[in-house]
């Protein structure tokens, strides 16, 4: 299911800011205007419903700092807690209430409330006869270590919460979440419940991909790029038509003439085989560590988006990196194409103008939005709706309005 608004109030720079999405979401804006911040919040939200370590945090792709600085450092909303809540094109929101306590010396994150609204009001637990049918279901059609494993969270969700004046504890909250989640898109197909709990802020680094040496906190896919060889290796072996959408779109890359994995997990160089086609065949095929920083982050990008086991809703900063300003553009409109096909919600950040130009602004799945600190300092944002011609003359490209600053997120003091 995917989210059509978003609301955060009081995280870093944004003190109250509301968007609604689209399938394909990309956000330009000045360095420092609160592109980043709108997805940590959404990631921040997400750590909410598991864990608000600050390791989990990162693993996660926000930028940790001080409680202080997490929250807005306005003088307004300075004490306040951080809310963030989304919502589904049918009305059921997911609010998230985060604080820490006032006095400690290493403050820690506190999910106060989690809650799930729908249009005729705030989200019950089903009843214990209710949760009876559901487990009886399950085990008909042959789920029963599911089920067993469901039968044993809700005996210990009673448990917890029929103790006298006993509140659930905090490590019990994404249980009780995935409970309610499961619980009650079972009992309600209409009303399956919208998620949070993936998203992740995708920041792939060069020296993850190239090395392959590293598995992330989070499987299957690092933030950086680590367990992209692992990934590759599960689309190559169990998923063909993944596979096969992955190499089509590598494409791209005019020298490129195949890609091959090693499937040898105990080889001390995890590698794969690349074959470029001006290459005599005679010369061995080379691997990533000679690769161009291009093709490897354009490997990473293809292979997020086609796979079945990676987030369903998450984010790409700086989509542009390492490529060529033609290739940006074409890359937008490929990797548009295929988060449709493969059902997945994409926030993209760039600075590139040149990959403007791969959006469709008059397909509603396809939102631009400028991102811009307001003369209060707040991070505001605003949509970018498609572009009217002059006359008999064509639309303006994205790309010229941009950098013309017809578009805004242009730096004004220079």
């Amino acid at each position: 299911m995917k989210v059509s608004r978003v609301h955060i109030k009081n995280f870093k720079s944004v003190v109250d800011l509301s968007l609604d999405l689209a399938p394909i979401n990309v956000f330009i804006g000045e360095n420092g205007s609160g592109k980043s911040n709108i997805l940590e919040a959404l990631a921040f939200a997400a750590a909410a419903a598991n864990k608000l370590d600050n390791e989990f945090l990162v693993s996660r792709g926000i930028r940790v700092t001080d409680p202080r600085f997490m929250r807005s450092a306005f003088v307004e909303a300075s004490e306040e807690a951080i809310l963030i809540g989304v919502e589904d094109e049918r009305g059921i929101a997911l609010t998230a209430e985060i604080n820490t306590p006032g006095d400690t010396p290493y403050p820690k994150w506190k999910a106060k409330s989690l809650e799930v609204f729908t249009p005729s009001g705030l989200l019950k637990l089903p009843s214990k006869d209710e949760l009876a049918i559901v487990l009886a279901n399950a085990g008909l059609v042959q789920r029963k270590s599911e089920a067993a494993a469901l039968d044993k969270l809700v005996a210990d969700f009673y448990k917890l919460a029929e103790m006298p004046g006993s509140p659930l504890i905090d490590e019990f909250k994404s249980d009780l979440l995935t409970t309610i989640a499961l619980l009650f898109s079972s009992l309600h197909p209409q009303f399956q419940i919208i998620s949070l709990s993936d998203f992740m802020i995708y920041s792939p680094e060069i020296s993850a991909l190239r090395t392959f040496e590293k598995e992330g906190q989070i499987l299957p896919l690092g933030v950086r790029g680590e367990g992209l060889l692992k990934l590759l290796r599960v689309l190559a072996s169990e998923d063909k038509e993944a596979w096969r959408a992955l190499q089509d779109n590598l494409g791209l890359l005019d020298w490129l003439s195949g890609i091959d994995i090693d499937h040898d997990s105990s080889s001390p160089k995890q590698s794969i085989r690349l074959r470029d086609r001006f290459m005599s065949a005679t010369q061995p095929a080379f691997d990533q560590r000679s690769a161009n920083e291009g093709f490897l982050y354009l490997l990473f990008f293809f292979a997020l988006i086609v796979s079945k086991t990676t987030p369903d809703f998450f984010a790409i900063e700086n989509i542009d990196t390492s490529l060529n300003p033609k290739a940006c553009s074409e890359l937008m409109r490929r990797l548009t194409a295929l988060a449709l096909e493969h059902e997945k919600q994409i926030l993209f950040t760039t600075h590139n103008p040149s990959l403007l130009d791969g959006l469709n602004l008059h397909d509603d799945k396809q939102r631009l939005f400028v991102v811009f600190r307001n003369r209060d300092g707040h991070t505001s944002a605003r949509r970018i709706m498609p572009p009217k011609p002059i006359g008999n003359d064509l639309p303006m490209k994205l790309s010229e309005a941009f950098t013309r600053g017809l578009l805004g997120g242009i730096p004004q003091n220079f």
